[in-house]
């Protein structure tokens, strides 16, 4: 029996006192087909019936059962084990009425009996054993189906197939959900309708078709039949024939809207963060030119009575005039007076541009990808954070000329509001008598800028170099910081398709250097 490890089961059915062709001893015979073989001998169709209907190989009927032989061969023609019919001498008639009534074979009880039927049995059951094996196999394919139609279609992303064509051959009820369409209504439409960008030139899903480039987790957007925008994550991967003939592409995409918004207010919460340490610093560099225009008003008051006191003159007469103007030196007066004009104009220009800087820093990023100027984002930055640290730190400025960056400048602005920030608290912590020094520059690295902020404070401890980049890991004391800044930082420079990472300087302190492609982040 080949490989099979089961034993075989053979289930005879003879006239009870071995009358007929079962005297020849049927038994006996098939039980030279091997030591494995298991016979059990009944003797009405009924019984044959129930022990074949459980795991039998095969059914031996004797043929002078009569009525009982036609039963078991009728029922079992269709569901059970072969049937081999054991007759005398029967003619051709006889034996094609029993092919029709279901019988596997027959074997005629002549002298080579003890030879042909073991051969016969033997040929009946490899047949039988494949056929059940083929059916199993069938089955499992059945349940794996059903199995797999049921998770697919209760998947909480969406998932389309595609045609080599970029057309929508299956779709989950899912997809249709998040692409709002009817069901049914994505069969055959091409996939680009929704995906724009993905499906079209160098984006995930058209390099899936096109060269079976596979993508997991690529940020992009779809566009609903309704006409609103859905942000997603989307993967693709071949479709292949089992010769590996590429026949399409698989598409899972998740809507991602809530992730988004929380992303969103994470961002917006530690830009509220950066902003409430910046304060004292915001404070004192507004106080300052306030201060010198209060002083300037009161003064210019007093100027204001003495111009007063002029005009009353002027029409007492000229020579009250003259006399009056000689005694409050007039020309002084009028420079005075313009001088605490434009000094008060000056202030007031410095705190509109302090209020103008900090009012676009904590506005709330619109989401687009725009190109734009690191250097003029870097720069206005800056701008904010020398307000509390311009009495303890030399700023240093080192820009090269950049390309336009594809990027959220407004995300890019609080990544180097951190890196800033914490140079300045790194070197606070030190210490050091005097102060100390950070340092910006930028310049075109491979097919993008690096921005690096170095700083000769505290550094790094060791110990901690693989964790500043968790979320929620912080050295400072309570209330100091939220362990957010580098972990958003790390967020939003991976969405740029950039990196970013610290090293020692050498001498003690810090060098922070961010790496952005110019396409920014990866091209659904």
């Amino acid at each position: 029996m080949g490989q099979s490890k089961e034993p075989v089961r053979i289930v005879v059915a003879e006239p009870a006192g071995r009358r007929g062709a079962a005297s020849l001893g049927t038994a006996e015979a098939l039980r030279r087909i091997g030591r494995g073989v298991r016979i059990e001998i009944v003797h009405d169709a009924a019984d044959a019936l129930a022990l074949a209907r459980g795991s039998a190989d095969l059914v031996v009927v004797d043929h002078a059962l009569g009525a009982q032989a036609e039963r078991v061969i009728t029922a079992l023609r269709r569901t059970g084990p072969p049937v081999v019919v054991v007759t005398d001498e029967v003619g051709a008639d006889a034996a094609l009425a029993l092919f029709n009534a279901g019988a596997s074979d027959c074997v005629t009880a002549s002298e080579d009996y003890a030879e042909v039927l073991p051969a016969v049995a033997l040929e009946q059951i490899r047949v039988w054993r494949a056929r059940s094996a083929r059916q199993a196999v069938r089955q499992r394919i059945r349940d794996l189906r059903s199995y797999l139609e049921n998770i697919i279609q209760n998947m909480y992303s969406g998932l389309v197939v595609l045609d080599d064509a970029g057309c929508v051959a299956v779709a989950n009820p899912m997809a249709e959900q998040i692409l709002g369409v009817a069901a049914s209504g994505l069969a055959g439409r091409p996939i680009a309708e929704w995906f724009g960008a993905a499906a079209l030139g160098d984006g995930c899903v058209a390099r899936t078709l096109r060269s079976g480039a596979r993508a997991q987790g690529v940020e992009g957007v779809v566009l609903r039949a309704d006409g609103r925008s859905v942000p997603v994550a989307i993967s693709s991967s071949p479709l292949l024939d089992p010769d590996g003939t590429q026949l399409g592409a698989v598409v899972n995409f998740s809507d991602v809207s809530a992730l988004v918004q929380l992303q969103t207010q994470v961002l917006h919460t530690e830009k509220m963060a950066s902003l409430g340490r910046l304060a004292a610093g915001v404070a004192h560099e507004i106080n300052n030119p306030m201060g010198f225009v209060h002083a300037n008003l009161a003064q210019m008051e007093e100027y204001l009575a003495d111009v007063a006191k002029l005009l009353d003159a002027a029409r007492e007469g000229p020579d009250r005039f003259t006399a009056l103007a000689r005694e409050l030196d007039a020309d002084a007066l009028l420079a005075d007076f313009g001088q605490a004009i434009r000094e008060s104009q000056e202030g007031s220009e410095r705190i509109r541009h302090i209020v103008q800087d900090l009012r676009a820093f904590a506005h709330r990023d619109d989401g687009e990808w725009i190109e734009a100027d690191l250097n003029r984002c870097l720069d206005s930055t800056a701008h904010i954070v020398w307000t509390m640290m311009k009495h303890s730190v030399v700023l240093r400025k080192e820009y090269g000329a950049l390309p336009p960056v594809r990027c959220h400048p407004k995300q890019l602005e609080q990544v180097f509001m951190n890196l800033l920030v914490n140079a300045y608290q790194a070197i606070g912590t030190r210490g050091a008598p005097g102060g100390g020094e950070i340092v910006i520059r930028t310049a075109i690295a491979d097919d993008g800028v690096l921005v690096s902020v170095e700083d000769d404070g505290v550094g790094i401890a060791p110990e901690h170099a693989d964790r500043i980049f968790e979320p929620f890991f912080t050295t400072k004391e309570v209330g100091e910081g939220t362990g957010l800044g580098l972990s958003t930082s790390f967020e939003i420079v991976r969405r740029h398709g950039g990196t970013i990472r610290a090293a020692s300087r050498a001498g003690g302190g810090t060098v922070f250097e961010v790496f952005l492609p110019k396409q920014g982040g990866a091209q659904t």
